[in-house]
């Protein structure tokens, strides 16, 4: 389907203002710092799905809270060629936080370390949103109130799916630590470098960004999005290309151009990529079934995998090691 209707506007680098924010907390200390000080650990579990050859579990705490909820996955494969990160393979989960009291922390990111299968270990890192107070010289933390359905690793960017908003964009090496009792209880926040704005024209249904992915086996390397739908909403997928070599979206006087929009009138899809030019799309089929897998290879129909997933899926990241 012709891409028209949509782009995606990339917003200013709000550097300065995490510079301000570093020097008045504690310092960055990046990824490799939250790596040195995971606090959290995983239990290998029996994978709950046909398709699946591995599984963990959240700590008893994380299980058990009905504030939290994972959505978006990426992966130290994602983040560089290597598959690894300095020797460590690590996966990047994405979480809401639901309101209490009409009050929500936003989302934040699980620092997964898979390298011992059977001890993953983790450390929850909160994201926020830096923001000037007019009246002081002091820079604030505001939640960063997004779902979280989907996530990007790649290079030092972290491209989290924003549902009406577009694409966020944080940076790993601006992870900062804060002393004392940390910011609401967490001893390392990220704060928002910049985002990739939705812009829709008159006339064209507004995008959903409920789920984003990377796709690494094109010749220029691709941003996959696409929207949960059902009861005849939409249900579309897009791809964007990054610039060759870099984690930014290729730009065109400002704005980054879809190179195709599709509909394949697929509803309840949680997460989607593509590898070698084929699809692969993980639906929900409700609580208490198991969900589906589609795939669809160039030139062919999509075809459905009944039941291989587990209850629930959410997003899709491509490993290939």
């Amino acid at each position: 389907m012709t891409a028209r209707g949509l782009r995606l506007q990339e917003q200013p680098d709000r550097k300065g203002l995490v510079d301000a924010l570093a020097d008045q907390l504690s310092g960055r200390v990046g990824i490799d710092g939250v790596l040195g000080d995971l606090n959290r650990q995983a239990t290998q579990v029996r994978p709950p799905a046909r398709a699946a050859d591995y599984a963990f579990g959240w700590n008893a705490s994380d299980s058990l809270n009905t504030q939290w909820w994972p959505q978006g996955i990426t992966t130290s494969a994602d983040s560089s060629d290597s598959n690894d990160m300095a020797g460590r393979r690590v996966l990047m989960v994405g979480w809401y936080a639901k309101k209490v009291k009409g009050y929500t922390q936003g989302a934040r990111l699980s620092v997964v370390d898979i390298s011992d299968l059977a001890r993953p270990s983790y450390r929850h890192v909160l994201l926020v949103d830096p923001q000037a107070n007019p009246h002081t010289a002091a820079v604030t933390m505001a939640p960063v109130p997004v779902h979280a359905g989907g996530i990007i690793w790649y290079g030092p960017s972290v491209l989290v799916a924003d549902t009406q908003g577009g694409v966020r964009v944080f940076d790993v090496d601006d992870c900062i630590r804060v002393d004392g009792d940390g910011h609401y209880g967490y001893r390392y926040v990220l704060p928002q470098r910049t985002s990739y704005r939705a812009v829709n024209d008159d006339g064209f249904e507004p995008f959903k960004f409920s789920f984003v992915s990377l796709d690494r086996t094109a010749s220029e390397h691709q941003l996959i999005a696409g929207e949960y739908g059902k009861d005849g909403s939409t249900t579309r997928l897009v791809r964007f290309a990054f610039e060759q070599g870099k984690p930014r979206l290729a730009m065109r006087a400002g704005y980054s151009p879809p190179l195709e929009l599709i509909d394949d009138k697929l509803e309840h899809m949680q997460g989607a990529t593509t590898v070698n030019g084929t699809f692969y799309i993980s639906t929900s089929r409700g609580s208490l079934r198991p969900g589906s897998m589609w795939v669809r290879r160039p030139g062919e129909p999509l075809k459905e995998f009944r039941g291989v997933l587990a209850r629930g899926p959410e997003d899709l990241s491509y490993w290939p090691q």
